[in-house]
């Protein structure tokens, strides 16, 4: 898109955000492969996930894990759909109330001004490479569970490169994103999970654990 990069000497968190705006202004859609790392003091080894992650602005989302299950969950016009094929068991739920705080949550799409409604932003690092963004909790009730989320965002791109959530217990969620793409064409099904007879649906969004944080 033709972004400049600062110099980084001269990095400062309005210019950084000046261009992070712009390039959200202009996103349609985005495409890009995930990894994604789960720990917690319960866990003995980090939990390890991969796929492929597609947003439609301005209210459709859809994760797709290949690794370690095959998973998807999809949200689009208010409605969440989670699916778990190996299992048989599908979620549906209204995400209507919800739907505002699970994008802040995801970081794309968002603009400065729309996060800084609920955030305290400030740059904390900044090198050839990336910009480091510390967003700290506002609001009393997501400060209980939310210590701090961080974005790295790409020096060329203004695109997150890394977004690691950090709880107030310790545990902590880190997604890393590649091969991403800004505006690709996008298929109008990708939003739609279709369910053979034999799953069990229920209602509810465990899928979307820990996403949900602020409510």
């Amino acid at each position: 898109m033709g972004c400049a990069v600062l110099p980084v000497a001269a990095a400062d968190l309005n210019d950084v955000l000046t261009e992070f705006d712009r390039v959200q202004d202009g996103m349609l859609t985005i495409s890009a492969e995930f990894t994604e790392t789960n720990t917690s003091a319960l866990l003995n080894e980090p939990i390890v996930a991969t796929g492929r992650f597609f947003m439609t602005k301005p209210d459709a989302i859809c994760w797709e894990y290949t690794t370690p299950e095959v998973m998807r969950f999809v949200i689009s016009a208010d409605q969440y759909t989670g699916y778990f094929p190996v299992r048989k068991k599908a979620e549906k739920r209204n995400i209507q109330r919800w739907r505002d705080q699970l994008f802040r949550f995801f970081g794309v799409g968002q603009g400065s001004a729309e996060l800084g409604k609920f955030y305290n932003i400030r740059l904390r690092e900044a090198d050839e490479d990336s910009y480091l963004l510390s967003l700290s909790p506002k609001r009393r009730r997501v400060k209980k569970r939310v210590d701090e989320v961080l974005f790295w965002l790409d020096a060329k791109t203004y695109l997150p490169r890394r977004v690691e959530y950090r709880a107030v217990d310790g545990s902590g969620r880190t997604i890393d994103f590649k091969e991403i793409r800004l505006n690709p064409d996008l298929a109008v099904g990708l939003y739609h999970v279709e369910l053979p007879d034999d799953v069990t649906i229920t209602d509810g969004f465990s899928g979307l654990s820990g996403i949900s944080a602020e409510n």
